[in-house]
């Protein structure tokens, strides 16, 4: 046997110490059950283990975890997991997709991941990981998304993140003690499709090189410390289906090249600075034909605007 999958089969107790005796298992998965503890000693004896999938369950304890150097794809979300990760993390060079969002690790998890070349996907949201993003982010050069939200990081973004030209996703929202300048060198990551830098102390200008990822479809910089005019350059992300620029300083005008916006669902402006008149080609997004795209306008009130037929809320 190979694989071994028992995805949401009520398991409960410990993990069984009998699966170390499959020592040909590559696969394992054991995501949502109600397992609980530590991994057993014996089951680190599956030195071929590729994929290792503990995702919902109330484990506590991985400490040895460094004992599977082939392991590629590690799931250890959303269990009961505290503290430190384990030194032995060190050892998972080869890791491709590592998920440890929804637990309570702490301290320094880039003292651990930063050399991590082969890493495509790392979420590590919703733990309690301190200190910055480090510079050899942009040495992770296969890196497809990276969510690192709602922990307590400080500093600012590197501006290494720029080489990761293979980035798809990029999330650290809710970090509230990163902040200074949105980074220009984001405009280089063309594929980037998710990005998510809301609630956090970013301040100046929002980068007219954030024109340049034509491809995002999803955009909140909401609840930050932005100022000045929104930059007109943002009208060329045709593809954008959420735009969030909420709570914020910003001034001026709403541009007029946000009417480019075709495929726009959600656009929320309330809660800044911009005044002068909705233009009318964004109004036009709400009745295209019989497609009504653009479903929710929210705007600051100083900005005319008819709540009847194109802005659906005032604040």
């Amino acid at each position: 046997i190979n694989r071994l999958h028992l995805r949401q089969r009520l398991v409960s107790g410990e993990v069984p110490a009998e699966f170390s005796l499959l020592y040909y298992l590559q696969h394992l998965d054991l995501e949502n059950n109600k397992l609980i503890g530590a991994l057993p000693t014996p089951l680190y004896k599956l030195f071929n283990l590729q994929t290792l999938f503990l995702e919902q369950n109330e484990l506590t304890n991985v400490d040895a975890i460094g004992e599977y150097r082939h392991l590629e794809h590690l799931a250890l979300s959303k269990n009961a997991f505290q503290g430190q990760l384990p030194e032995s993390f060190r050892n998972l060079q080869k890791l491709k997709t590592l998920y440890l969002h929804t637990n309570a690790f702490t301290g320094e998890v880039f003292e651990i991941l930063k050399d991590f070349k082969s890493m495509e996907l790392l979420d590590i949201a919703f733990n309690e990981f301190e200190g910055t993003l480090p510079t050899e982010l942009g040495e992770m050069s296969n890196l497809t998304s990276f969510f690192a939200g709602h922990n307590q990081f400080e500093g600012q973004i590197p501006q290494e993140i720029g080489q990761c030209t293979n980035l798809k996703e990029f999330q650290v929202d809710g970090s509230h003690d990163i902040g200074g300048k949105i980074p220009a060198v984001l405009g280089q990551l063309t594929k980037l499709e998710f990005l998510k830098l809301d609630t956090c102390a970013f301040t100046g200008e929002l980068p007219s090189q954030i024109g340049n990822l034509v491809n995002l479809t999803f955009m909140d910089v909401s609840s930050n410390e932005l100022e000045g005019a929104i930059p007109t350059e943002l009208g060329k992300l045709t593809n954008i289906v959420t735009l969030g620029l909420a709570n914020n300083d910003f001034s001026g005008d709403v541009p007029t090249e946000f009417g480019n916006f075709v495929n726009l669902e959600k656009m929320y402006l309330q809660n800044t600075d911009l005044s002068g008149v909705m233009p009318k080609e964004v109004c036009a997004l709400r009745d295209m034909g019989n497609d009504t795209v653009l479903e929710e306008l929210q705007v600051p009130c100083d900005v005319e605007c008819d709540l009847d037929t194109c802005c659906t809320m005032c604040s």
